[in-house]
C-alpha cells in the first residue's frame, strides 16, 4: 500500500486541473433582524433594547470562492472534492457580519447516480439583542449562534427524464453563553425530484419533514425550565428556463417555498412558545446570462413573509415579519493547471 501511495501512477491520478469559482454579489435587505411590524412601528432607534442599531435594513456584499477537485480515486467512477468558502459584510451594521466553510465529497455511479457527503460551518451569527433571562437585569445582551450541518444523499434516476435524490441532514445550533437554553439539534429528511419537460424546461419538487430537539431541555437553568423543541415541515416546487430568447437569456428561474414550524411546549406558563406555530413563505427568482465562456452575471429577488399563529395576539405581532431582498451576482469560472 506505501507502495502504491507513492507509485508514479497514484500521483499522475491527484495531479489534475483544478476548477475554481470567484463569486462576488451586491445586494439589499430590506430587514436584517427580521423585526415584525410591531417593532418596526415601536421600538425607538437608540433604545435599551436596540443600542447601537441605527438602521434596520443594509446594503450587503458577499464575495464567494469555490473550489472542485476531481482526481481519480477510482477506475470505474468518477469522485469530485468541493469546498466553499464565503464571507457576507453588512455595511450598516457589522455584528451582522458572516462567514462559513462548506466541503462535500461526491462518488457518480452512473447518469443522474450520485452518492454524495457534507460538512457546512458558520461559528458566528448575530440574531439581535434580548434580554437574559437566568440574569435579574433589564439589560440587553447581544444573541449570537454558531451552526453546523452534516448531511449525506443519494440521487438516482427514475425515468429517463426524471430523478429523484433522498438527503439526511442533522444541524447544532450553539448559543452563546447568554442563550444557552436555545441550543438545538435538527434532524431533517428530504426528497427531491426533477423533471426535464424538454431541452429547456425543468420542474423540481422538494419536500422535508424534520424535528429540532432543545438539547438543553431541563439542564438546570432558570430558562430552560421551558422545552423550545418542535416539529418542522418544508414544501418548495421550482421551474427552470434555459436559452430564453428574450435578452439571450440563459436562464430563468422561479421557486416558491412554504415551511411550517409547530413548538411542542405545552406549559400554561410559557406563552411564547406554547401552541405557536407558523409558516413561512418565500418567493425567489432570479435570471441569468452568460456574458462570455468564463463570466456569467445573475440578478435576483426575494420575498419573505411569516406569520405566526398564537393563542396571544402579541405573540403573534413579535414573531410575524415580512422580508424583501434583491441583488446582483458576479461569477468567474477558471482552471488551473498544474501542469503549467
Amino acid at each position: 500500500m506505501i507502495g502504491f501511495l507513492f507509485s508514479q501512477e497514484f500521483l499522475d491520478r491527484l495531479i489534475i486541473p483544478i476548477y475554481y469559482q470567484v463569486d462576488f454579489s451586491s445586494g439589499y435587505d430590506s430587514n436584517i433582524f427580521l423585526f415584525s411590524e410591531n417593532d418596526l412601528e415601536k421600538k425607538e432607534l437608540g433604545s435599551a433594547s436596540l443600542r447601537n442599531i441605527k438602521y434596520y435594513d443594509s446594503d450587503y456584499y458577499c464575495p464567494a470562492f469555490k473550489l472542485f477537485y476531481s482526481p481519480v480515486l477510482l477506475n470505474q467512477y468518477e469522485t469530485n472534492f468541493i469546498f466553499k468558502f464565503q464571507n457576507k459584510f453588512y455595511r450598516t451594521f457589522n455584528q451582522k457580519n458572516t462567514f462559513s466553510v462548506n466541503s462535500k465529497f461526491e462518488i457518480k455511479f452512473g447518469s443522474y447516480q450520485w452518492l454524495k457527503f457534507g460538512y457546512n460551518y458558520s461559528p458566528h451569527n448575530y440574531l439581535k439583542q434580548f434580554q437574559d433571562l437566568d440574569v435579574f437585569s433589564k439589560d440587553y445582551f447581544d444573541c449570537t449562534f454558531s451552526s453546523s450541518k452534516k448531511y449525506v444523499n443519494y440521487s438516482f434516476p427514475i425515468t429517463k427524464k426524471t430523478w429523484t435524490r433522498v438527503i439526511l441532514e442533522i444541524s447544532d445550533f450553539f448559543y452563546n453563553e447568554h442563550f444557552t437554553e436555545f441550543d438545538t439539534q435538527f434532524h431533517e429528511f428530504n426528497w427531491f425530484f426533477s423533471h426535464k419537460w424538454d431541452k429547456n424546461l425543468r420542474y423540481s419538487l422538494n419536500i422535508s419533514v424534520g424535528k429540532g430537539n432543545n438539547s438543553t431541555h431541563l439542564n438546570g437553568l432558570l430558562s430552560s425550565e421551558y422545552d423550545r423543541s418542535y416539529h418542522s415541515g418544508n414544501l418548495k416546487i421550482s421551474r427552470s428556463m434555459y436559452n430564453i430568447r428574450f435578452l439571450n437569456l440563459n436562464r430563468f428561474y422561479i421557486l416558491f417555498s412554504t415551511d411550517y414550524r409547530n413548538y411542542l411546549s405545552e406549559a400554561i406558563d410559557d406563552p411564547l412558545h406554547s401552541g405557536r406555530f407558523h409558516y413561512d413563505y418565500q418567493l425567489y427568482t432570479s435570471i441569468t446570462k452568460k456574458l462570455n465562456s468564463n463570466y456569467s452575471l445573475n440578478l435576483f429577488m426575494k420575498l419573505n413573509k411569516r406569520y405566526t399563529i398564537s393563542e396571544f395576539d402579541w405573540v403573534q405581532d413579535l414573531k410575524s415579519f415580512n422580508k424583501f431582498e434583491m441583488g446582483i451576482k458576479f461569477t468567474f469560472n477558471g482552471v488551473y493547471n498544474i501542469y503549467r
